[in-house]
């Protein structure tokens, strides 16, 4: 539970706040709240076929859908094909989404 109440009727934010406890509390509470998000991805576990982890894995080396059919010897229309599967797979909205949910679950 976080509160921000105080027993002073008003504050004086230079003088009664120290900013650099300020910004290292926020920072923690950051922190933790990541920290508590990390451990819940998804309540399902996730698989992925072998095209399905390779094509976000290429992606997040920052390779094109173009460059990753090239390196793979497939279709765009492949690559493309196992991207979307892969997104849906993972329940994510966007390819940057799913290349970094498939990383924090250790899929690629």
């Amino acid at each position: 539970m976080l509160t921000l109440a105080s027993d002073k009727p008003s504050l004086d934010l230079e003088a009664d706040i120290d900013q650099v406890a300020a910004a290292t509390a926020v920072g923690y509470l950051h922190a933790k709240i990541e920290q508590q998000n990390s451990g819940v991805v998804r309540g399902n576990i996730c698989e992925l076929t072998p095209k399905q982890a390779l094509c976000p894995k290429w992606s997040a080396e920052g390779k094109t859908m173009r460059d990753i059919a090239v390196l793979e010897d497939m279709s765009f229309a492949t690559v493309n094909f196992h991207l979307n599967n892969a997104r849906k797979a993972l329940d994510a909205g966007s390819l940057a989404q799913a290349t970094a949910i498939a990383t924090r679950l250790g899929l690629i």
